[in-house]
């Protein structure tokens, strides 16, 4: 599809489908470094992650523009769908992030670790009561 096509989308703005076009284009180039496999692991493991977490929202989003647009079509039942997603995510990056703690790649200068102790802290507390189990 030409640019012109993108913009005519309902709720595009040219300037967010020039962006996405230019995303498309930068990542068929990451494609071709990629193949060239003189990369870190972690890095392209890291990279792959967030691929995968791109893709799933664009299709969760694609998928409430169309059930918004058909009639009798919910758009709420992907929102379970992508708090799923969501949840799915968090647990890779806690495991992620605790690896980088036993490696010491991540420490108490590292910015945003007490924002981070604080999320986790409230996202334990909510998850003990939701779970039903003591902190």
């Amino acid at each position: 599809m030409t640019a012109p096509e993108h913009e005519s989308d309902a709720g595009s703005t040219p300037s967010f489908t020039a962006r996405l076009l230019a995303a498309t284009l930068e990542l068929h180039q990451l494609e071709e470094l990629v193949k060239s496999g003189n990369l870190d692991s972690r890095v392209l493991s890291e990279f792959r992650d967030a691929v995968y977490h791109i893709r799933s929202t664009t299709w969760a989003v694609q998928k409430w523009i169309g059930l918004s647009g058909k009639s009798g079509g919910d758009p709420f039942a992907v929102l379970p769908i992508m708090a799923a997603e969501r949840v799915k995510r968090a647990t890779q990056m806690s495991r992620e992030i605790s690896l980088d703690l036993q490696s010491v790649e991540v420490g108490f200068d590292t910015p945003g670790i007490v924002a981070l102790f604080d999320a986790v802290g409230d996202l334990r507390r909510r998850l003990a009561a939701l779970l039903k189990r003591e902190i």
